[in-house]
Parts: structure tokens; C-alpha cells; sequence
């Protein structure tokens, strides 16, 4: 899986097919043609979507977050994984994340002829653990204060006591472990990571990391830590860790796709 792909990460959705249903919103207009040369490019107005040098496999991660991971979708023709394609979309400056992901489902069945499946297979992935046998936290996780957790909980604006400071490296307050677990895909995870703590509630966190090219949520450059790795910074500063292990879990095999025509 390449670095780049994790500009897709912010899109959500819950559909499991790429045949989307015909009720679902659509770009006003869009163009796919052959990835050019690639050229920096800033923030896109409200209203567009772009997708440069993205092979399929990568767009199918656009659409379906859930099968993001490298080995999440499986099978297709080689051009899925090597061709690439730059893709300008025009639609409603107010639609959501999820009806963007749905919006990019509806494209691939349009004009890449997309129709998948899912099976359960065996794949890698990591399980974030209690790391020491006492169960104890590390010490830059720690349980957040109950106004804090109130507000999350309720969805409301962090009162000031629970808002990130300016410290740097990685930072969170009132996260349960389920969300840090999503959060680890920004991280330079490359697996599915399954939470096995047996952890409940809302935490505050705080690592720091030699994290490179990636810029995960709450993170600014200043704390990152030369040559300390998520993977250390988790089992030393938190008390948890990632072990790799083998798990079934539902991936998406694409039964069929076809070159689209360049417009």
C-alpha cells in the first residue's frame, strides 16, 4: 500500500457493494482520464472532488473506508492495480462525507463497469493489547475527567480543561479506544487493527513519535521523536501494543471491471 492513499481516509459510508443503488447521489460531472504528471496542487474549493494518479484499487478505498487496507480487496485484472487515473468531479458543496463516498461508488459502477462481492478470507492484521500483565495504563494515557467524557458523550464542545494543547506530537482527550483504533490508519498502520484491550470509556492520550511523511489527527512536527516508532511510543508512553496475528474478516473481491474510456 502506497503512503499517498491516505488522503482518502476522511470519506465515509456504510454500503458494502460498488454496484450502488440507483437512488444514490452522483457527481454532477466528472472526467477520468490517464494520470498525468503529478504537480502540487492546494485546497479544492467546496464542490469538487479530485483524485490524482489513483489506480482502482485505491479509488475502491475512496468509496469503502472499510476495505482501505492493503489485502481488503482482492482479485480484478492487473490493469486495477497498475493503470492510474486522474478523476475531476463537480457536486453539491454541501453533500457529506458519506454521500461523497457513495457519490465515488456510483462512479466506479458508471465508468468502470465495477461489480464486486464480498467473502470472508483470512488476512494480517494487528490487536491492540494491554502490553503489561497488571493491566496498568502507561503514562501518557490516562482516564479522562468526567466533564470531559459528559461532553463527547453528548456531543457538545469540549469545555476549555479538555481542549488539545499546543505540546505537539500526537493528542487526544475524552477518545474512547475504539476511536484511537480508527485513528491508527493516519498513523502509518497498514493493517485492520482489532481492539482487544477489554478498555471502556473515554482516555486522554498523548505520544510522541517518529511519524515522517504521515500527519495523523492532533499531531504537529515539533514532537515527533527521531526514530521511535508507533509501535515503541505505544508499548512505553501508553501501556498498550500492536501484535500482527491472522484474522477472518469480510473483503471485497472485484468480480468484474473495464478500462474507462479517457473524457
Amino acid at each position: 500500500m502506497t503512503r499517498t492513499v491516505v488522503m482518502f481516509l476522511c470519506l465515509g459510508g456504510t454500503a458494502v457493494r460498488t454496484d450502488a443503488q440507483v437512488s444514490s447521489p452522483e457527481f454532477e460531472v466528472a472526467s477520468v482520464k490517464p494520470a498525468g504528471p503529478l504537480v502540487p496542487s492546494g485546497p479544492l474549493p467546496p464542490g469538487l472532488w479530485r483524485a490524482r494518479s489513483r489506480n482502482l484499487v485505491q479509488l475502491i478505498g475512496a468509496a469503502y473506508p472499510q476495505y482501505f487496507f492493503e489485502g481488503l480487496v482482492v482479485g480484478g485484472p492487473a490493469w486495477t492495480r497498475n493503470a492510474r487515473f486522474d478523476i475531476d468531479a463537480r457536486m453539491d458543496p454541501a453533500a457529506t462525507p458519506a454521500q461523497l463516498a457513495q457519490m465515488i461508488s456510483k462512479l466506479l459502477a458508471q465508468r468502470f463497469a465495477l461489480r464486486t462481492h464480498t467473502e470472508q478470507r483470512p488476512v494480517n492484521v494487528y490487536v491492540l493489547k494491554m502490553s503489561r500483565a497488571d493491566g496498568q495504563l502507561g503514562t501518557q494515557l490516562k482516564r479522562s475527567d468526567p466533564s470531559c467524557a459528559e461532553a463527547r458523550t453528548a456531543r457538545q464542545p469540549l469545555p476549555p480543561q479538555c481542549q488539545v494543547s499546543a505540546t505537539g506530537g500526537f493528542q487526544s482527550r475524552a477518545m474512547e479506544i475504539s476511536d484511537f483504533v480508527r485513528v491508527l490508519i493516519g498513523m502509518g498502520i497498514d493493517r485492520p487493527v482489532f481492539d482487544r484491550t477489554g478498555l471502556t470509556g473515554h482516555f486522554d492520550l498523548q505520544l510522541q513519535y517518529d511519524y515522517g511523511p504521515f500527519s495523523g489527527a492532533f499531531t504537529s512536527r515539533p514532537s515527533s521523536i527521531d526514530g521511535v516508532s508507533i509501535f515503541t511510543a505505544l508499548q512505553e508512553q501508553a501501556g498498550l501494543k500492536l501484535e500482527a496475528a491472522r484474522e477472518v474478516v469480510d473483503v471485497l473481491v472485484i468480480d468484474s471491471a473495464e478500462m474507462p474510456t479517457p473524457n
